[in-house]
């Protein structure tokens, strides 16, 4: 039976209740479900007014307007009989007469519930007649939800055994009447587990389904269009608005990481408004192009950072070739889909998003303290540079202006950033029109003073259907955004905050801040120190505006055919205000001269795309053709300017400079891309499954004899549980084998890079005199063309006891050739000029991908797991021009590339502890190629090889360099952890990296480099002499220059682990129970407690995050601690 039901229609009401208005309420709501049924449907008058309509959208426009709801037997009632009907202020008895007039349909009228059947009409209806007809006379109310307290709308309410069912509402809320008190309810729905519900006398039940792992009916985002997961063969990852909702992330490339199989994502910094991850897709699959993935938002190229995490509908990750084929020429690193959220045709309502939270470092590195760091330069220096009675004064702390003990990086990183966010969206619509409208407000504080990032947003979404055949969805988006920062003061020459940030790590605690005065202290370079520069009137802006609008309109003129077109325009201004201006440190120090910087950087994106579709079912057999064509157009602006010399830092317009040595400069740009696309798919029985996809690009950045690449991929995938052997495995849910070819292209490169310039200032000689000349800066290569990237996918996915548990293993092959590649400098020595990209190289990336999935229920207890693994290794096959044979049989560029070996590799010494006396020297292999004044405390280098490929008694660096290990994590690995009861729900996020290394140098990997600090891991690990030790954690001190000494040699020594395990997200929520939502007026209110970036696992160095690699422009990443509330109306 079907059952129409209307959604609750709330009117707010106050926050805050008496305990006198309390009482009448409930008095009141007692009183009222007490007045007789029929005087609701005697005083309820409707007014309708529908032409050519089909009786089920009368009925529902009649569910929308009152309180009544159908019992219909769809099998016994033709609802779909076209009908007009145009009444005013009509009860519903006269209008269902005129709706079934002519017919054998009668209705009875119970409470406020209506039974439509064939019978023989009866005008007065009791409580027997009732009976008679079998509308049931036992009520069991309940709700639907899922396993995180979320309503489930059109669940599926069945009495087992009878065709008696309902659906329930858009709050999950249903009704059903039964005759046994004992029977049993079937609740389906799809994607997720049906369950059988014995009553066992309740009348009233809160039903929680478990999300089938197995996912059979969910529905998967891909290329130009969706496909069920039942249906699809390509090797794609999909997150949900649920897996990354509530996360107080910034940037949508921090939601997806950990929660993908051969995604990885890597968060370089916690810097407001640039904490963006990098996103590699299986591996790195360029050295010389950019290795980003191709994002599109709405199918319209984009990045991670133009949207609002909370806009979000879903993100699909194409990994292998016969998913992300569709966009050949830009789709060989990945494509990720970015699906916005949209309208729904249920009630209007009102969600309001809000947290608020607490930024923290979640890595600060500890340095000595002034006395600490003067006894340990004294050590290093081999001198007294500070006295005994200097060492006392300093611990003493008892004159700070003189022998101060200033916390630099403490002091920068001095506050709790706080960071809040609000969210707003209306969402509702009908059969016809529906809409999604949300606007959002982000402030996040830096954990530095003065440093913050702001976004405000707006977005509608827009669907409507015009007439019969025409549907038009309209997207606009709107954004600003600023970015603010302090600086260095002028004559630090252009500080900003990475400069700011590296000498507060730099500058030891006996230099002065400020002294009892206000003097600012002026620092080891006299240039005054990070105290003083936050006080300055330094300060960088960078304010960006974000406009964008996208139109598809559909056209259907049968239903096996559908035509689109598609229009895309989005326009970026970015603009940047640098000012370093001056300041009076003391009266005799005054830093200058002040300069501003200023740019503006205009794009304006422009799309259109055509598509054709033919869908049709033949019998057992199921065929869709897509073709298509897309041009793409973006265009860039670039202005600057730069003015020095301004009379006041408070009046920093460009105008108010000096006009000496001003500087302006700007360029234009632009590019195309015009491509023509088609994609085959065929089923039979739903079991054999088939996919061919070719595209075939041109783009402006090639030249005319390479313009053009074509792109092919196929995909074959037999569902093995479908076969009639299997349909006695009753608990194999699903099994699926697949695999999958094709070619992918890059073209991320510069946008004209065939193109030979000419340089000026090339001056030659001229009858003896010089001419001013210009001559070819560098060889470019005319028949330059596109990267190419075969892949090959085999994959099995499985599903057990009705997807509770699955399985999903996938291998992939990725083979970069013709990679673009500026060749090392021995080839530009040959030729005389530079050398621009080329066509030389190959890469390739190979691994597995495991993911896993478990879900279960005990009683009012549910929990789920979700894990995932990756393997990847990543392997240079040839450098081509770049190939250069070493004498030690490595075949390379001499420093990160070499012939198999990963990309981004550490090349370096093999060290041995230390030499614990002088006379170990002796006795060790020469290592006066590399350190002639070797000594206790000093690296013990491995002599690995020789000029005849075996260890000579040398230590050079010519021979005896090798691999250490890679920047690019070969094993990479997830887990969500779900967990609920009743009304209180916690979840886990697990995220972490094996297999990779890295390297911390300068100022952040050595004690007293170029004027530098010492960090207390160091002081306290050094190598002492008076009871030396094979394996210290840190070697003899030493006064370094800025070129470092040999102890600093890239070795395995500083070349260290940097895999982690990390909480990345934990939070638990509290659903409040419908009867307190009732008294409030509202749907549903949820409030939450969250961390994110909680805490490492890792073995990396003390203080350091294992994701930072560098010299100490460290912005450490943010562990955010949050409160937040989800309301709905």
């Amino acid at each position: 039976m079907k059952k129409f039901n209307k959604p609750r229609n709330r009117n707010g009401c106050p926050w805050r209740f008496d305990l006198k208005m309390k009482l009448t309420t409930l008095f009141l709501l007692v009183a009222l479900f007490q007045v007789n049924a029929s005087t609701y449907s005697q005083s309820t008058k409707i007014d309708l007014n529908l032409n050519n309509v089909k009786v089920f959208d009368v009925l529902n426009e009649i569910e929308s307007q009152t309180e009544f709801k159908f019992f219909v037997d769809t099998k016994e009632v033709d609802l779909e009989r076209m009908f007009s009907i145009k009444v005013k202020r009509e009860t519903i008895s006269k209008i269902l007469e005129r709706v079934f007039k002519g017919t054998d349909i009668v209705y009875k009228v119970l409470d406020k519930q209506i039974a439509l059947k064939p019978g023989v009409k009866e005008e007065n209806v009791d409580q027997s007649s009732t009976q008679e007809m079998g509308l049931k006379q036992l009520t069991i109310s309940g709700t639907v939800v899922d396993d995180s307290g979320t309503p489930l709308p059109g669940a599926n309410i069945v009495e087992k055994g009878t065709t008696n069912g309902v659906t329930a509402d858009f709050d999950g809320n249903f009704s059903i009447e039964v005759a046994d008190a004992n029977a049993t309810l079937v609740v389906s729905y799809i994607g997720f587990s049906t369950i059988e519900v014995p009553l066992d006398g309740q009348t009233s039940l809160s039903i929680t389904l478990q999300e089938s792992a197995a996912g059979l009916d969910e529905v998967v985002v891909v290329g130009y269009g969706t496909q069920k997961k039942i249906n699809v063969i390509g090797s794609i990852s999909q997150v949900s608005s649920k897996d990354i909702e509530n996360r107080p992330v910034t940037q949508a490339s921090q939601a997806i990481t950990g929660q993908m199989p051969g995604v990885t994502v890597i968060q370089r910094s916690g810097r407001p408004g640039q904490s963006g991850g990098e996103i590699r897709v299986r591996g790195v699959g360029s050295f010389g192009a950019d290795a980003n993935a191709l994002v599109l938002i709405d199918g319209i190229a984009g990045t991670m950072n133009d949207i609002n995490p909370d806009d979000i509908a879903s993100i699909s990750v194409l990994k292998d070739a016969s998913s992300a084929a569709i966009y050949g020429a830009r789709s060989a690193n990945g494509v990720i889909l970015i699906t916005t959220k949209s309208g729904s045709n249920k009630k209007f309502s009102v969600s309001y998003n809000s947290y608020i939270g607490v930024n923290e470092a979640t890595e600060l590195p500890e340095f000595a303290n002034s006395w600490e760091y003067a006894e340990m330069y004294n050590i290093a220096s081999g001198s007294t540079s500070f006295t005994a009675d200097d060492i006392d004064r300093y611990r003493a702390q008892n004159d700070p202006d003189n022998y101060p003990n200033t916390r630099f990086l403490e002091d920068l990183f001095s506050r709790n950033g706080i960071q809040t966010s609000h969210t707003l969206t209306v969402n509702g619509g009908d059969e016809n029109n529906k809409y999604y409208v949300s606007a959002g407000i982000l402030d996040q504080q830096g954990i530095v003073p003065k440093n913050s990032f702001n976004r405000y947003n707006f977005r509608m979404n827009l669907n409507n259907k015009l007439g019969e055949k025409f549907e038009l969805n309209s997207r606009f988006f709107g954004a600003l955004e600023e970015r603010k920062e302090p600086q260095a003061t002028a004559n630090k020459g252009g500080g900003f905050l990475d400069q700011l940030v590296q000498n507060a790590v730099r500058y030891p605690a006996t230099f002065l801040g400020r002294d009892s005065q206000g003097n600012y202290g002026i620092g080891p370079e006299s240039g005054g120190t990070p105290v003083a520069w936050l006080d300055s009137k330094s300060y960088l802006t960078n304010p960006t505006t974000r406009v964008g609008v996208n139109v598809k309109l559909d056209w259907k003129p049968n239903d096996d055919l559908v035509f689109s077109a598609i229009g895309g325009y989005n326009f970026t201004l970015y603009e940047e205000r640098s000012y370093l201006g001056s300041q009076r440190l003391n009266e005799d120090v005054f830093l200058g001269q002040s300069y501003l910087n200023q740019q503006s950087n205009k794009t304006i994106f422009k799309t259109m795309q055509f598509t054709g579709e033919y869908s049709k079912e033949f019998g057992s057999h199921d065929f869709s053709l897509l073709a298509g064509y897309s041009f793409e157009n973006e265009e860039l602006s670039l202005f600057n300017g730069y003015r020095q010399d301004f009379a006041s830092n408070d009046y920093t317009v460009m105008d108010l400079g000096s006009a000496e040595n001003q500087q302006s400069g700007g360029y234009d740009a632009e590019w195309a891309l015009q491509s023509f696309f088609s994609r085959l798919k065929y089923s039979i029985d739903q079991k054999y499954l088939f996919e061919a996809t070719m595209r075939y690009d041109g783009s402006s950045r090639f030249p005319e004899n390479n313009k053009y690449a074509f792109f092919p991929s196929a995909a074959v995938g037999w569902r093995i549980s479908q076969e009639d052997f299997m349909q006695g495995v009753s608990w194999m849910s699903n099994l699926k084998a697949k695999a999958s070819w094709g070619i992918l292209g890059n073209q991320n490169i510069g946008n004209y890079p065939y193109q030979t310039v000419l340089a000026s200032g090339r001056d030659y000689s001229l009858g003896g005199g010089l001419a001013t000349g210009a001559a070819y800066a560098n060889y470019k290569d005319a028949n330059i063309k596109w990267e190419s990237t075969e892949t090959i996918d085999i994959g099995i996915e499985s599903g057990f006891f009705d997807g509770q548990l699955t399985f999903n293993a996938t291998y992939f092959n990725r083979n970069t050739t013709d990679v673009l590649f500026k060749p090392s400098a021995s080839v530009s020595s040959v030729l005389g000029v530079g050398i621009s990209e080329t066509n030389t190289g190959e890469v390739k990336n190979t691994g597995w991908e495991f993911d896993l999935g478990h879900r279960g229920k005990a009683g009012d207890f549910g929990y789920s797991i979700n894990a995932n693994f990756s393997i990847i290794n990543n392997e240079v096959v040839t450098l081509g021009l770049g190939n250069v044979e070493q004498p030690n049989g490595f075949v390379g560029n001499g420093s990160d590339l070499f012939i198999g070996y990963p990309m981004q590799m550490y090349y370096g010494y093999k060290a041995d502890g230390v030499f614990l006396n002088d006379g170990e020297v002796d006795s060790w292999p020469d290592m006066s190629a590399v350190n002639p004044t070797a000594q206790a405390g000093d690296f013990r280098y491995k002599d690995i090889s020789g000029p005849d490929g075996v260890p000579d008694g040398k230590v050079d660096p010519t021979y005896d360099r090798t691999y250490l290990g890679s920047r690019i994590p070969k094993y990479t690995f997830g887990a969500n952890l779900g967990f609920n009861y009743k009304n209180f729900d916690l979840s886990v996020l697990l995220q972490g990296t094996a297999g990779v290394k890295g390297q911390l140098d300068g100022y952040a990997g050595y004690a007293f480099f170029n004027l530098g600090n010492i960090q207390t891991w160091q002081m306290d690990g050094r190598f002492d002499p008076d009871s030396p030790v094979r394996y210290p954690d840190y070697p003899r001190l030493e006064v370094l220059t800025n070129s470092g000494s040999a102890n600093t040699e890239t070795s395995d020594f500083w070349v260290i682990n940097s895999g982690y395990l990390r909480i990345k997200n934990i939070q638990m929520g509290y659903n409040f129970p419908d009867a307190v939502n009732e008294i409030l007026g509202i749907d549903n209110l949820r409030c939450y407690l969250g961390a994110e970036n909680l805490h490492s696992f890792n073995s990396y160095r003390k203080g350091w995050d294992p994701e930072i690699t560098g010299g100490g422009a460290y912005y450490p990443i943010l562990t955010t601690y949050t409160f937040g509330i989800n309301l709905k109306f």
